[in-house]
């Protein structure tokens, strides 16, 4: 897989905990493949009498160091981590010859990884939304939304701008100098339930000093 393509939703996806343990579990089984061996640490280059290669390479890059990047917190999202395995296959592909053993070594092992970090974060993308959607009003949150709001008194909707401007900026729209619109879509259940509240209680308030 190249590391051109196009990117999958969970390469975003931030490395916590659970996501961290995946990872080792994913390098553990990398490092561990019988085409893994000349991968697993930086290359020797002058033991080898590859004098050219720090020439050619730029950004030397192994499983060994991955690893150990990965266990000191230095990736933030998997971007990162897939980033600096990408490395290893490319500066292999660079310097060797095509075909040759080292980079049909270098080409298992990159499949390999990818469809072990696509098995393990298949799902990303179906999470994210749903935790995106968990926060969207409903059609009939917005109309109840639209109602309340257009029972409120001027100082009423001033109170309300000042609630949606503290807690969702987006949600106010400046359409000239002395006009404001609320944009429902942009605001969340929390949101929401504020401007309830607040509606609830100067509702009360009107029916108490109308009787």
């Amino acid at each position: 897989m190249s590391s051109k393509a196009s990117k999958p939703e969970y390469y975003r996806c931030e490395i916590t905990e659970d996501e961290l343990k995946k990872l080792e579990e994913i390098m553990d089984k990398i490092i561990n493949d019988k085409n893994a061996f000349d991968f697993r640490a930086p290359v020797d280059y002058e033991s080898l009498g590859l004098l050219d290669y720090p020439k050619i390479i730029k950004h030397p890059m192994d499983l060994g160091t991955c690893k150990e990047k990965l266990l000191n917190g230095e990736y933030k999202i998997i971007q990162e981590f897939i980033d600096d395995i990408n490395l290893i296959w490319e500066n292999c592909r660079t310097y060797n010859q095509a075909g040759s053993a080292i980079v049909k070594m270098a080409n298992t092992l990159d499949r390999k990884m990818h469809g072990l970090i696509d098995k393990q974060f298949k799902n990303y993308k179906a999470k994210d939304e749903q935790e995106k959607n968990k926060n969207q009003l409903s059609m009939n949150d917005k109309l109840v939304l639209t109602d309340m709001i257009k029972q409120l008194s001027n100082e009423g909707l001033t109170q309300i701008v000042k609630i949606i401007l503290k807690n969702c900026p987006d949600g106010i729209e400046d359409i000239d100098n002395d006009k404001l619109q609320i944009k429902i879509d942009f605001l969340t259940y929390n949101d929401y339930n504020l401007i309830k509240e607040y509606c609830e209680k100067a509702n009360k308030e009107n029916n108490k000093s109308s009787e």
